[in-house]
């Protein structure tokens, strides 16, 4: 009988100290840099300064029930060769350029106070191919999960932006 008693106070001493252990590395897990085993995600960089190609486009009006303009939005699709960070956990091919990934993304131009604006708009899309998101400007992102080369890549999905926030450029 002392045996078993023994064995089971070892048992408790033994679970008592691993779970002492667990909570410390627990509460240190940053400064002992436990993240570098963790996988860093590959994730699309928002394309500022990039010359993007537009596809086609098509705008929405909103009116009131006393059929009042109160605003419009337009939806950009464009086209461009991606860029992907951290580019050192690419395939090969990708890192030395010789292959380059292509995103179709749709640009949501939200907050259009006024029909001249919105028809604007439309002959400056109209005239340019394409067009320049401004850098320190809203932009917001919303990301899909997508596979290169058996890697999962978070690309952009749709973008959010205001009037304010690209330019058209005419070549």
């Amino acid at each position: 009988m002392k045996s078993f008693f023994k064995k089971l106070i070892v048992a408790l001493i033994l679970i008592v100290i691993i779970a002492a252990a667990v909570v410390v590395l627990g509460l240190y897990f940053n400064k002992i840099n436990l993240n570098m085993w963790k996988s860093t995600p590959l994730v699309e960089k928002i394309p500022y300064g990039q010359n993007l190609e537009v596809i086609e486009f098509k705008e929405a009006e909103f009116y009131d029930s006393t059929n009042e303009f109160i605003g419009a939005e337009i939806r950009i699709k464009v086209k461009f060769a991606s860029q992907i960070e951290p580019k050192n956990k690419l395939p090969s091919e990708y890192k030395r350029g010789l292959k380059k990934a292509y995103s179709n993304v749709d640009i949501y131009v939200k907050d259009i106070i006024s029909l001249e604006m919105l028809e604007k708009m439309k002959e400056a899309l109209a005239e340019s191919r394409y067009l320049k998101l401004i850098e320190g400007k809203e932009v917001r992102a919303e990301f899909y999960e997508t596979k290169i080369n058996n890697k999962k890549v978070k690309s952009i999905e749709k973008l959010f932006v205001m009037p304010d926030s690209y330019y058209f450029v005419k070549y």
